[in-house]
């Protein structure tokens, strides 16, 4: 009889946990981070969720949108930093649970033989008992410790967005990187066929005997130097495309041919006076967003700290009921009030309070620092960017007089009048101004990336034509 009454009273016990703990999200706290590693949380729970597949395919032919979207749903950070919010989202709703009762059941069952004694025999006895707890009142300390989680959540929600901003940056660089690589490559190679039609044309006039064996070893020379150039820049290329595969997450080797990128837009950003700049900055920079929280979380922290060295009002119940076989059939019911009030907690919530109250100061001065840091971000950036348009115009024009030069002067010595020093000269300007036309064009869109990642504006919006969450 003993082990039913046990069966029953367990299985009943095991049912109102399974059921007090069943999982799911009862206090929304999902709606307060991003939905998935790939999208930036708008501040709101009405986010758009930006689709992840970190299975898909590769394309043919990768664009700067593909290399993005890839990145941000391959990269571990992203990954990492969303972990982070939907721990905070979960540690919120711990807070906000210290605002209900606890309940907890116990369950006993014991079975004993007596001898010699005026109720001799066996007896069995099961009991099963609830303790219900329900803090009634701490002087604000479980609310405290709600905002001060609800801050940390909107703290590792703006942080996750920095890191989305911070990978949108790195794959535009890099990819913009390995494209000038290419292009470098095929500017390498053409300084080759420049270099071997100087040579062919060194060897044409010592066979005429208007050369001499010096100008052939120049233009050996000269054409020896564009292979090893070129071989160079092939292994740069290389080393280019496995730092794009990395930053979208994939092995080194697995970079597809890219699509030619098109220049990123300004958008008024190189137009726009800095000061206005810096202002939209200070309200878009999820990092400074991060850093308000932490202010916040800060402050709330010190509630706690206070509330815990103040008195608490608790409801407390324990009812019980038990089985005895044979013997009565006890029940038992209390129920009451109890204040706790801490008299002396030796000096630890003193000092406590004290780090709390330091741990603002030191929150609100890496804030500080954070908005002197990002003001410089943004000075620099964009005096990056009026200078590196300035330099695309001039490496264009440097590019055609190079070129016209290079023509004249291999038609000069084509004809016996100019010297091969004339000639391996205009091939090696050729080859710097058509290298520096790539890098400038390369740092122009990278800078032009920097300084709407020092805004706060770099989002894939950038480079795509969907709509995307914007980090605000």
């Amino acid at each position: 009889m003993i082990v039913r009454y046990a069966t029953v009273l367990l299985a009943s016990a095991l049912a109102l946990a399974a059921h007090a703990d069943g999982g799911g999200d009862p206090f929304d706290t999902a709606r307060l981070r991003p939905p998935t590693p790939a999208t930036a949380w708008a501040g709101s729970d009405e986010t758009p969720a930006r689709p992840c597949d970190p299975g898909q395919a590769l394309p043919a032919s990768l664009t700067l949108a593909d290399a993005v979207d890839l990145a941000l749903c391959r990269n571990p950070r992203t990954r990492e930093t969303w972990a982070a919010a939907r721990v905070a989202a979960a540690q919120l709703g711990v807070a906000r649970g210290a605002t209900l009762p606890t309940v907890t059941g116990t369950l006993s069952a014991q079975t004993s033989e007596s001898r010699a004694v005026f109720l001799a025999g066996r007896r069995d006895s099961a009991t099963a008992g609830l303790s219900f707890n329900w803090l009634l009142f701490d002087f604000g300390g479980r609310n405290a410790a709600i905002e001060q989680a609800r801050q940390a959540l909107f703290a590792a929600d703006w942080t996750h967005n920095a890191t989305l901003q911070g990978v949108v940056l790195d794959t535009g660089q890099a990819y913009f990187q390995s494209f000038a690589a290419e292009q470098a490559v095929d500017a390498a190679r053409a300084a080759e066929r420049l270099a071997l039609q100087g040579l062919d044309a060194a060897r044409t006039r010592q066979k005429a005997g208007t050369a001499t064996r010096a100008d052939v070893l120049q233009a050996q020379t000269a054409w020896s130097q564009a292979v090893l150039t070129r071989t160079q820049a092939e292994g740069d290329a290389a080393i280019a495309r496995g730092v794009l595969a990395n930053v979208m997450g994939l092995p080194a080797q697995a970079t597809p041919a890219l699509a030619p990128p098109g220049d990123i837009a300004a958008g008024g950003m190189g137009q726009a006076a800095v000061e206005a700049l810096m202002e939209e900055a200070m309200s878009r920079r999820p990092e400074l967003r991060a850093a308000e929280a932490g202010v916040a979380a800060a402050r709330a922290a010190i509630t706690v700290e206070e509330s815990a060295g103040r008195p608490t009002l608790s409801l407390n119940s324990t009812p019980s009921i038990g089985v005895m076989h044979p013997g009565t059939d006890p029940r038992n019911l209390n129920i009451g009030l109890s204040v706790n009030i801490p008299l002396f907690l030796g000096y630890q919530n003193t000092y406590r309070i004290r780090a709390a109250r330091d741990s603002v100061d030191r929150s609100s001065a890496a804030r500080d620092r954070l908005r002197n840091d990002i003001s410089l971000e943004v000075w620099r950036s964009w005096q990056d960017v009026r200078t590196q348009g300035q330099a695309v115009q001039t490496a264009g024009d440097l590019v055609r007089s190079a070129t016209e030069s290079h023509e004249m002067a291999l038609g000069r010595y084509r004809s016996g009048v100019g010297s091969v020093l004339d000639l391996l000269t205009a091939q090696t300007a050729l080859l710097q101004a058509a290298v520096q036309q790539i890098q400038t064009r390369l740092r122009l869109n990278v800078s032009k990336l920097a300084l709407a990642r020092a805004i706060g504006t770099l989002d894939p919006g950038l480079f795509t034509d969907r709509p995307v969450a914007t980090s605000r």
